[in-house]
């Protein structure tokens, strides 16, 4: 009742929606409020304005509902003698560069099972984890990570895709100085996933960051369009590398990881442990650049 009243202009219309006369969802949206403690809805002429109360209660619901959506469907795919349904979270990166091969390496062709991959940022995907919604989520390490089933899936590292015709590519690893006579494109990091506040930003040491955006995927193909050299995570950068593009490691202390988490309470499914075993398999095509170690001047 609450989601259709705020979506509805009137009171008179969310009764109409919802298949009763407008004294009954009257009494009930009072009775709501008696019972909360607390108004949801401000009259302005005839129309209800929902208070901040009421938009926080709305996320709430929003959230039991999606919960409700995975019941019923698990009802009906038992009903109809499905042999299961795997519910993925996934950052859009893994989703790309991870997630299809080591989908393909564990579905068969005569698997009835039924698989739903949903993406987002690393905050949606972890939340998705805390509220029980998927069975297994690949996401960047978050700061406390050990309250949830986490395992380290694979080190990411900020490298470089550069032109394989551009001067720097001779080199095997560059340095942020390195970068700073040419124009670089580089990548906002989230917070959730830095270490701590007393983490240095990643770009301190770039002075010649010409674009930034939010996405790798983004940066590595801004580099394919010849905008400049892109500084990434590895793993998408590893991905992106080809004839024309190649990858060099930065010197940089940035560290940060990928890894799988698994909800408390969903039930064990045995695909998800054969899927675990397969993103492995495929992160280890991933690993980042080992810088080549300097050799120390002799004495």
């Amino acid at each position: 009742m609450l989601q259709v009243v705020m979506h509805s202009p009137t009171l008179t219309e969310a009764a109409r929606r919802l298949h009763v006369s407008q004294p009954a969802i009257s009494k009930q949206l009072k009775q709501l409020q008696a019972d909360l403690g607390f108004v949801l809805f401000e009259r302005q002429g005839h129309q209800l304005i929902p208070t901040f109360e009421a938009r926080a209660m709305l996320d709430q619901v929003a959230r039991v509902n999606a919960s409700l959506d995975v019941l019923n469907r698990l009802a009906g795919e038992f009903r109809a003698a499905r042999r299961g349904h795997i519910q993925i979270g996934c950052i859009s990166s893994a989703a790309m560069h991870l997630l299809p091969k080591a989908l393909k390496a564990t579905l068969s062709a005569e698997s009835q099972m039924l698989c739903t991959v949903h993406t987002g940022n690393t905050a949606q995907v972890v939340e998705w984890v805390e509220t029980q919604q998927i069975d297994i989520a690949v996401a960047l390490k978050v700061r406390n990570a050990e309250r949830f089933a986490y395992t380290p899936l694979l080190e990411l590292r900020l490298e470089c895709l550069l032109p394989a015709t551009h001067p720097l590519a001779a080199r095997r690893s560059l340095t942020p100085q390195d970068l700073a006579p040419y124009p670089v494109i580089g990548i906002d990091l989230p917070p959730i996933v830095l270490p701590g506040p007393e983490a240095p930003a990643w770009d301190d040491m770039l002075r010649s960051v010409h674009i930034r955006v939010d996405s790798a995927q983004v940066a590595c193909s801004m580099a394919e369009a010849g905008l400049g050299i892109a500084v990434a995570d590895s793993m998408t950068v590893a991905a992106s590398a080809c004839k024309s593009l190649v990858r060099r490691s930065l010197e940089h202390p940035y560290r940060t990881e990928i890894g799988v988490y698994r909800p408390s309470y969903r039930p064990r499914i045995t695909m998800v442990d054969e899927l675990m075993a397969a993103l492995r398999a495929e992160a280890s095509d991933l690993a980042p650049l080992r810088p080549k170690r300097r050799k120390r001047s002799a004495a």
